[in-house]
């Protein structure tokens, strides 16, 4: 309701006022703004349809006889968690690439001849290897039983910080990175849609090159680094 009389207030008054000032705002952006709050409502309404629950992320690993690892918790009380998302995105690079690293123990280093850039986090994957790396990518799946929490808001930090250095260091040296974010798990991102329309503004400001969710690691992510490797 808030952002709804924000919007209306916009439209009416084109300008963002505070307490103390009003911000005019050229109608030819409030406009941009509108289309893009429909265009992000759509996206965020297909991407929920691809979000997979445990079960089905679990039967594609099995399909493929891959071996799932879990997640464990402090307390056997909370839902161990599969770690199916992990696994395929494994498969799937492993087999298109031999140099990838699944598993990166430190952070992605990059070297260039007039800079110096180390990822402030380890990320979820590389291609080829941690140092200097062509494509990186993040895993989000979340498959508990609860309505998700504070977990879900920080991975949008985290793979904001991550596109942000991306896009500087790229700015500074002409370095391109492919920065990959997966997400996953209907149960607790389908509760959680502030979050998961803020990786589609990511994605849409740049700062993620290419977001895949649910289902999508099955039929889209094999070709598109296919044909990354070939480029």
């Amino acid at each position: 309701m808030r952002q709804r009389n924000w919007i209306a207030n916009l439209l009416e008054r084109e300008c963002v006022a505070t307490e103390s000032a009003e911000f005019p705002v050229p109608s030819a952006t409030v406009d941009l703004l509108i289309e893009y709050l429909e265009v992000r409502k759509a996206t965020c309404k297909d991407a929920v349809g691809r979000l997979r629950t445990e079960a089905e992320a679990l039967q594609f690993c099995k399909s493929h006889r891959v071996k799932v690892r879990k997640t464990a918790t402090r307390t056997r009380v909370h839902h161990q968690a599969s770690k199916s998302l992990v696994a395929a995105v494994e498969l799937i690079a492993r087999g298109i690439t031999s140099e990838v690293n699944t598993d990166p123990q430190t952070r992605c280093i990059w070297c260039s001849e007039n800079a110096l850039h180390v990822t402030a986090r380890n990320v979820d994957g590389a291609v080829p290897s941690t140092a200097n790396p062509s494509v990186i990518w993040e895993i989000k799946e979340y498959w508990g039983k609860t309505k998700g929490g504070s977990k879900m808001s920080d991975a949008i930090y985290e793979c904001h910080l991550v596109g942000r250095e991306l896009l500087d260091f790229r700015d500074a040296t002409g370095i391109d990175v492919a920065h990959v974010v997966f997400v996953d798990g209907s149960e607790q991102w389908g509760h959680r849609l502030s979050d998961l329309r803020r990786f589609i503004d990511l994605t849409y400001q740049g700062l993620i090159d290419r977001l895949f969710v649910g289902r999508d690691v099955e039929t889209e992510f094999g070709p598109w680094l296919q044909e990354k490797m070939r480029v």
